[in-house]
């Protein structure tokens, strides 16, 4: 009886090798179908050695229009940007067409360092059309400094404007009222010092004087 009993009971040990059997054998068939005993790829794997798509000619012509209307762009702005030179003989040709000379005289060298202090070395080109007596204070400077020189030059001749103010105030008030309503302003390199009336004419002759 025992022996009837053990050969209809089947052995666990047989069913693990035929599982194991079908399973290694369907592995192999996929590698097979598949390319072979190579080892399967990670994820990882999968997007590093992933080729790099073409870029069509469609996106070609797309990022090159992009980048032409960006440097169009940048040609345009820097128009609008950059400081233009000024062309100081026309400049004094436009001031002296513009306004009366009966009170000022065209400085040089000597004057500008006599009325302001300022040394031939400290700047590149300037237009001074100084006042002819001290009881005057019409007076023009326009001043291309050189590099680095601007700030010492601009309080040169804010310390000009201040001995002016101080000295006209107590005796010449339509001298004081003309060099308190003064400009002094600063552009990249240049220096604007418009101690004058006629300030609107002399703004118009330094715009009709850049090259």
């Amino acid at each position: 009886m025992s022996d009837k009993r053990d050969k209809k009971q089947p052995n666990a040990s047989n069913y693990e090798q035929t599982a194991r059997l079908r399973i290694i054998t369907s592995e192999e068939i996929e590698d097979t179908v598949k390319g072979g005993n190579r080892p399967k790829e990670s994820i990882k794997d999968r997007f590093v050695n992933r080729k790099p798509m073409k870029m069509s000619s469609m996106y070609r012509k797309k990022y090159a229009i992009l980048w032409g209307i960006v440097l169009i762009v940048f040609i345009l702005a820097y128009q609008f940007v950059k400081v233009r030179d000024i062309d100081f003989k026309e400049l004094s040709s436009q001031i002296e067409n513009r306004v009366s000379m009966d009170n000022m005289v065209m400085g040089n060298d000597a004057t500008l360092r006599k009325l302001y202090g300022i040394d031939k070395l400290e700047v590149e080109a300037y237009t001074l059309l100084a006042p002819k007596s001290n009881m005057e204070a019409t007076e023009i400077l326009i001043v291309k400094c050189k590099k680095g020189m601007t700030d010492p030059v601009m309080a040169k001749i804010q310390a000009r404007i201040d001995a002016q103010s101080n000295s006209f105030k107590n005796y010449a008030p339509d001298q004081y009222t003309i060099i308190s309503n003064s400009q002094l302003k600063k552009k990249g390199d240049y220096i604007y010092f418009i101690s004058s009336k006629n300030q609107k004419a002399i703004d118009e002759a330094i715009k009709n004087s850049y090259k």
